[in-house]
């Protein structure tokens, strides 16, 4: 299991609101060294937890082709992999699943259900979509920056003069900013 301190933790809250931050501007950020920031960048990258650094296009360039959503039923749920223009499975039951299709054309997605070995239940075309902003959930003890005691519950994280601080509870962040306004 990979062991992740409050300075990872900052540094994925960072990367994820911007992933075009720069070392020097992380590194200000956490109130850490450049050399310091770029080995735990490294460290995380090798380990698999960052894959991949990204941008969030709206949603009209999102899916640039039709997205189609289907319930299937098949024995071989592997023949998934050798379609590209699958990009998501969702296994529902033992047999089912909930594919999403990606094709410019719909005579492209006729070509996938007839080379495919799945039994097409349920075919859904996309009008709209919109994707819910999440936050990873992790579970790493590490400490509140006010009181320092170990957080247990999910933190609170507060961006206050350039630097990300991590607090414990809701009394904590209060007193916090009580220090700041004076």
């Amino acid at each position: 299991m990979v062991k992740l301190d409050e300075y990872d933790l900052k540094l994925i809250n960072l990367l994820k609101d911007d992933s075009r931050l720069g070392i020097s501007e992380l590194a200000k950020l956490l109130g850490l060294s450049r050399p310091t920031v770029k080995s735990r960048l490294e460290r995380l990258e090798k380990e698999g937890i960052i894959q991949k650094y990204t941008i969030k296009l709206s949603p009209v360039f999102e899916n640039a082709g039709n997205l189609i959503v289907m319930i299937v039923e098949t024995e071989n749920p592997e023949n998934f992999r050798e379609f590209d223009e699958i990009i998501e499975i969702n296994k529902v039951t033992s047999k089912k699943y909930v594919i999403k299709v990606v094709v410019e054309k719909m005579e492209e997605l006729r070509k996938v259900i007839d080379r495919a070995e799945f039994e097409v239940l349920e075919l859904m075309p996309v009008i709209e979509s919109e994707e819910k902003e999440r936050q990873i959930k992790i579970k790493v003890p590490f400490k509140c920056d006010y009181c320092g005691k170990e957080i247990i519950e999910e933190p609170i994280i507060y961006k206050y003069r350039n630097k990300v601080y991590i607090f414990c509870c809701r009394t904590c962040f209060g007193e916090f900013k009580k220090i700041g306004e004076e």
